[in-house]
Parts: C-alpha cells; structure tokens; sequence
C-alpha cells in the first residue's frame, strides 16, 4: 500500500516539476496573466517536488508560507483554500 501512495506522491511531484520546467519561459513575476502566475506557483513548490522524487522529507507548512508571496496575484482567498485543501481542514 505504501508503494501506491508513494508512487501517487512522485506522479504528483514530477508533473509539478515538469510543469515549473515548461513555464520556464513565462516566469516574471511582474507579468500578471494566467501563465505566468502558473510558472511562478510552480517555481514556488519545484523545490519541494524535487524533495518528494528524491525521498527526502520536506516542511509542508513551510512550503505554503512560502506561497504567500503570490498572494497579490493569487489573492489571500485563494491561497487560504490552498492550504486547507492541503491540510485538508475544512
């Protein structure tokens, strides 16, 4: 079962990182459309992907504090429901 989970979790890691890699292009965090908002939110957690591909632990908390910096392209609404999907409070 474990296995199944994990390999869910490297799915999941790797298309992050992917998606961070095919954005490349679209990263500037002045420009506000819908992509490059999408390559910075993926910029923000590649590290972390990186982590869970390796088998590395990462801080799940530190990782959503950090998406706060998107904030003012995300909205605080947006991010807050993020992080209770995440955390999965209700």
């Amino acid at each position: 079962m474990t296995e199944h989970v994990d390999l869910e979790k490297r799915l999941l890691a790797a298309a992050i990182f992917e998606l961070r890699v095919l954005l490349a292009n679209h990263l500037d965090f002045q420009d506000q459309s819908p992509a490059a908002v999408a390559a910075q939110f993926a910029y923000a957690l590649h590290n972390q992907a990186l982590s869970v591909l390796a088998n590395q632990p990462f801080d799940v908390t530190q990782a959503l504090d950090g998406l706060a910096r998107l904030e003012p392209h995300l909205g605080k609404a947006y991010l807050q429901q993020f992080r209770q999907a995440v955390l999965n409070e209700a």
